[in-house]
């Protein structure tokens, strides 16, 4: 009888951590999603080839992509800053994200995530009028957090 009384809390605990059906979320890591605007409206861009800018090994995100509308771009984890390049057909711009880097605990399926928030953002101006990121932190919800802005096109 001493053992049953034992053995009953620990079954009981086992089941319960067995019972646990809470996944972590689909989307683990904080991945900044950008979009493409000109003149306000959405647009799609054809012929992108987009790298990242003095990353080690392969940084080419896209090649001479057709149909784009949206991109992800990774931001580096061990320095404050990423810089891609943006190849529209020939002409070139050059976007550099400063940014902190928050570690935050998602769960304990997921463990941390690191989010950016955003300090600082740059371009060079061939054919990007600007850049943003509305929120001023990339999480890992699932949604567009950069949106490009380009010049009109003649």
């Amino acid at each position: 009888m001493r053992r049953l009384c034992y053995i009953l809390p620990s079954l009981a605990l086992l089941a319960l951590g067995a019972c646990s059906t809470a996944d972590c979320d689909d989307n683990r890591n904080s991945l900044p999603l950008a979009d493409f605007y000109s003149e306000g409206q959405r647009v799609m861009l054809s012929g992108l080839t987009v790298y990242g800018d003095g990353a080690p090994g392969d940084s080419l995100l896209l090649e001479d992509a057709q149909n784009v509308d949206e991109l992800y771009l990774p931001f580096r984890i061990t320095e404050g800053n990423t810089t891609f390049v943006l190849d529209f057909g020939g002409s070139s711009d050059e976007i550099t994200f400063t940014y902190e880097l928050q570690p935050r605990f998602a769960s304990s399926e997921c463990g941390v995530v690191y989010d950016y928030k955003i300090s600082n953002i740059t371009h060079t101006s061939e054919l990007i009028d600007s850049v943003t990121c509305p929120g001023g932190v990339i999480t890992n919800a699932p949604g567009v957090n950069i949106h490009i802005y380009l010049k009109p096109q003649p």
